[in-house]
Parts: C-alpha cells; structure tokens; sequence
C-alpha cells in the first residue's frame, strides 16, 4: 500500500486548518487556484485518504455544484432570451417566483434585498401578476406541463394574505400546471399566522418549507431570528393540524455555539414533531457576511469548522436512517410520503426552470438568467412591458450532461455508463474517462463501486458538491480535449446566486469591450453561493 501522503490532494496541501474555520470564499478561492495550476494532472483531483470525512479536501469548491458558460449582460441578455420565447417546452418543468423581502435580517444570510414594506410588497405583488401575464401566450412558457413551483425569497410568508392569494391565482391562470404539481411556500415562522396559511392553501399551496435553522433559542437570537423555541414548536404544531399540506423545515449545523448536544436536540425535536420532512444544511460564513464581522471582531465565537460539521452532517444521517426516515436526497429526509421534494430534485439537472419577480434565477433551453436585483429597476422594465432580464449566460458545450451529473451526485450515487455521450462524432465512455479520479476517491473511502454505479460513503455525502464540481470539470476537460471543435463557447463558471456577484458585473454597454468587461467580472466573482433559484 503506498503512503498515505502520496495520495493526499494538491488541493489539500494548500488550505491551512484555520482556514477552514474562515470563509467559504477563502477555501474556495484556494481550491481554483490549485486546479488552475495543476493542468489537468490527477493528482490535484485527489481526496485525503487519511480522513476523507473531516478532511477530504479541506475546503468546499463550491455552494451548489454546476457548468460553466458564456455570459451575457443588459440588451445583449434580453435579446438572448427573447429569441428563446418562441420555442416549445419539453420534458420537466419547474417555476421559481422570488420575493425580495424580509422583515429582519439575519447575520448569515447573503440574500437580503429589502426591508419589509406593506405598500411596497402591495406593490411588488401587482407587478409579478404582470410578468406572469407578460408571456403567458408564448411557447416557453405556455407549452407543457409545469412539474413544481417554488415561492423563494426573501421571505414569501410575509405577504399580506390578499397579495399571496392573488399571486397564487396568477400563477394558476398563466402557468400550465401539472395536475399534481407541488406548489412550495419558503418562509419562517414568524408572523406566518392563520390568515396567510389559510390564504396559501385556498391558492394552491401543498408545500410549506419553513425556515427554522435551530430549536435553540439562544443560538437563535445571536443570529438574530426573532421566535424563541416554544413559539416555532407550538407554530408548527398548529400548521401542522390544517393537514393539508406536506410540513417541511430547515435545520442548519455549524453555528458558532451549537455543540455537538445543541445539533441533537435540534434533530430530536424535528422528530418528535408532525412534520413530513427536514432538510439539513451546513452554516457557509461568506465574507461579507454580518456574522463573518461579528466572529472577525471578538462579538461571536467561530463557527464549526470542516471537522465539526462533518461530524453534524453525520449524525444526522445516522439519526433519521435509526427513526426510519426515506433519504431524498444527500440533504433532505421525508418523514411521509407528502414530502416529494421535486423542485429540490430536478432544480440541479438540466430541466427548464421558468423564474418571476426582483432577483429571480431560472433556466430556459440551457441558458441560465437571472431578473433584476434592483427592486426600482425591475418595477421600472415592468411598467414598460418588458421581462426583466439583467443576466443570461449561454450554455458551454455537454450542459445538459454536466447538469445530470450534478443532480446524480446530489442524490447520493451515479452510473456513468448511463450517459451517451459522443465526442467528435464518437461514443465516449465517461467510466474510462473518470477512472483516474474516481480509483482515487474510493482508494480514499468517499465512494463504494455497487454494479455500475458509484455509491457515496457518508463522507461521499458530507463532500458530494465538491466531488460533483470536481468530477464534472475533470469530464469537461477531457470532453474538450477529444473535441476541441466542438466548444461553441467559452465556458467561464459562474454563479448567479453567489453574495455579491452581480454587483461586480458592470453595466450594460454595446460592443466587444462589454462582452469582454462582463467576462472578467464572472470570472471575479467565482464560486460561492446559490440560493432556490436555478
């Protein structure tokens, strides 16, 4: 057996412990570094071996693993989309609707907009009718069946009752639903009352995913959520007993404070509640964050580490797996047969993904947009009679198929051998073109080989996004090299939802030096977040 050392990632060689406990951005900025530098040697795609749960790479690639392709800002994105307009659907669909408010802000979240207005929300409701009506004639939107909605923010659940209503009876007259399509409603418990959720349900709504983050009410108010624990549990309690639609929340691991102890409570409560499911995330401190201030200036302590949060991540498998919950998904549980999960499932793989309102990210045809984060802006191209379109990026070459990559790993395994791929008019066999890698990273424990398929370990899981990006640039590269004709674009990775990112990108202009100002600014904000939108 060769030692250990030999096999540990060029990667995991240049991220130092304390960084880990630092920001998402610093890891991953170190990660592309070292992949940039490595020209496509192997051995920069190698896990640690010595504790591949801990410390397979020592730093997250990315939020939420995805391709790259060629971006586009302004006139040059509207047009891009409206040539796509006229074009049927086919296959899965899903629509994300954004509402970019929130009554407070907490510490960790990157993608606060605006402060919570009634007239203002009044306002913004009246003008998502109209972009739902805009093209509700056209094919992109009018053809097929739509197979989830998503209601994102922001915090949908603090419409007032009347706005929520007519939203939902917008969406059901200019969307052609499917007739079980699952209809989401994120939000948080505070101020959710009965008004709401019965205006909800009168919509349409089957699905509530709640924001809960931790039972804990101490770890709660530093974060500066607001309902204490015995308030979110008699809430819950009584959504739960309308009993008509799937109860779904959100636990995050990695706080600064909560302890191995804290986490398990938080996972025992979720159990011993009526719910039909629970999604658990790890805590990612972003540089700009409130909460990366308050850690940096003494006024918190640091959040959990790599380390301690693989250790969360894995009790929590362990946890539902012994209260016989159904895994979803490397990151969501159903309790009952309610909980379907679909947008969650498909969000990641190369379905159309239509998007409405300020900041919303969707996905027609390949081509990823995203709609104006300007709240005044986006009022402003809607009294005009236009979608709102700020962002496009063109599809690199084999989206589709780096698309289902990335959803397969999401889901916990993966059978290469399934995909057909072809590479300068030849079949190519994606198993002999990822064995380099992935030899490694079963020699190292993060995945088990299972007939075809490739099964990950629970470190597998805990590092899944990272070995999604990683598998699918190490395929991308070696797709480009068999073809190097075929790449009809320049495929820089991108992230629309990353904190941040789009203010780096310049306004719109006209001619070469846009598109090439626009490139550099993509490649500046590289990889940090994602949130619903796709």
């Amino acid at each position: 057996m060769k030692d250990p050392v030999s096999h540990k990632s060029k990667i995991d060689s240049t991220i130092d412990t304390k960084s880990r406990a630092a920001t998402f951005e610093a890891g991953a900025r170190a990660m592309q570094t070292a992949l940039e530098s490595a020209n496509r040697s192997p051995e920069a795609y190698f896990a640690n071996r010595e504790d591949p749960l801990h410390a397979a790479f020592k730093a997250k690639a990315v939020i939420h693993s995805g391709p790259g392709g060629m971006p586009l800002m302004g006139a040059a994105a509207s047009e891009a989309f409206e040539a796509s307009l006229d074009r049927p659907r086919s296959g899965k669909t899903l629509a994300y609707l954004h509402v970019p408010f929130c009554e407070t802000r907490c510490l960790y979240c990157m993608f606060y907009q605006n402060p919570l207005d009634p007239s203002a929300a009044h306002a913004y409701a009246d003008s998502l009718v109209k972009e739902l009506a805009l093209h509700a004639e056209r094919a992109a939107q009018a053809s097929g069946p739509v197979h989830a909605v998503y209601f994102g923010g922001g915090t949908p659940t603090a419409l007032a009752p009347e706005d929520l209503r007519r939203v939902l009876e917008a969406v059901k007259k200019y969307l052609p639903l499917a007739n079980d399509c699952e209809i989401t409603l994120e939000g948080r418990i505070h101020n959710f009352d009965d008004a709401r959720i019965e205006a909800a349900i009168a919509g349409g709504v089957n699905r509530f995913s709640l924001g809960i983050q931790t039972f804990s009410t101490e770890i709660r108010r530093s974060m500066l959520r607001v309902d204490d624990a015995d308030t979110m549990i008699r809430r819950l309690e009584a959504i739960g007993r309308y009993d008509e639609a799937a109860l779904v929340i959100d636990l995050i691991y990695g706080f600064p404070g909560q302890t191995a102890a804290v986490w398990e409570n938080d996972l025992a409560t979720a159990a011993s509640l009526k719910l039909d499911g629970v999604d658990c995330y790890q805590l990612n401190v972003f540089e700009k964050s409130p909460l990366a201030k308050r850690i940096a200036s003494g006024k918190l302590p640091s959040a959990a580490d790599a380390a301690e949060k693989a250790d969360m991540f894995a009790r929590s498998v362990e946890f539902f797996t012994n209260e016989n919950w159904r895994r979803l998904s490397n990151n969501h549980w159903g309790r009952t047969h309610r909980e379907r999960n679909i947008y969650n499932a498909l969000g990641k793989s190369s379905v159309d993904c239509l998007a409405f309102g300020c900041g919303a990210g969707g996905r027609l045809f390949g081509s990823s947009f995203m709609l104006e984060r300007s709240l005044a802006a986006y009022h402003a191209r809607m009294a005009a009679g236009e979608k709102p379109v700020q962002f496009l990026m063109r599809p690199g070459a084999n989206w589709a198929l780096l698309r289902e990559i990335s959803a397969a790993m999401e889901s916990g395994a993966i059978d290469l051998s399934s995909f057909k791929v072809e590479a300068g008019g030849k079949p190519v066999d994606l198993d002999s073109i990822a064995k380099p890698v992935v030899d490694q990273w079963v020699e190292a424990g993060l995945l088990l080989r299972r007939g075809r398929h490739l099964i990950q370990t629970v470190a597998g899981q805990y590092w899944h996004v990272t070995l999604a990006q990683l598998l699918m640039r190490w395929i991308e590269g070696a797709l480009a090299e068999a073809a190097p004709d075929e790449r009809s674009v320049r495929a820089a990775r991108f992230d629309m939802g990353a904190p941040g990112a789009m203010h780096r990108l310049r306004p719109a202009e006209h001619g070469a030096h846009a598109q090439r100002a626009n490139r550099e600014a993509a490649r500046e904000a590289g990889d940090t977040n994602a949130d619903r939108s796709v």
